[in-house]
């Protein structure tokens, strides 16, 4: 399983989320010379978001158009973004080159001494 994470600034909240280039290395997204592309992935509900997304070569980064995402969730700066790549299994139980992509957002909590993920939904 491949992921990608990244801890969220105000910015990421209030705007766009910006990830580095880089980042997507792992992960099936078709920006080889168009600047604009979606991502497809599942959160912890079930349930198909689509990320626009546009590379912004100059500086590196991917800027992901994600507020929709966000409505309704109690996501704050200091709180951690993770895309998951699964590989899918195919009917007979075989895994397939396709792959499913997960999103969450996640919350450190201290809690008794311990440090524990809380997942925000």
């Amino acid at each position: 399983m491949s992921m990608i994470s990244k801890q969220l600034t105000k910015r990421d909240i209030e705007k766009s989320l910006l990830m580095p280039t880089d980042s997507f290395g792992t992960f099936p997204v078709p920006f080889e010379g168009d600047p604009f592309f979606n991502v497809t992935a599942v959160d912890g509900t079930g349930k198909a978001w689509d990320f626009p997304c546009f590379v912004q070569p100059s500086e590196g980064i991917v800027s992901v158009g994600w507020l929709r995402f966000l409505s309704g969730k109690d996501v704050r700066a200091g709180d951690t973004v993770f895309l998951h790549r699964k590989p899918m299994e195919d009917g007979g139980g075989d895994l397939t080159a396709s792959a499913k992509l997960k999103i969450e957002v996640k919350r450190k909590i201290r809690l008794m001494g311990e440090d524990i993920w809380a997942v925000l939904q």
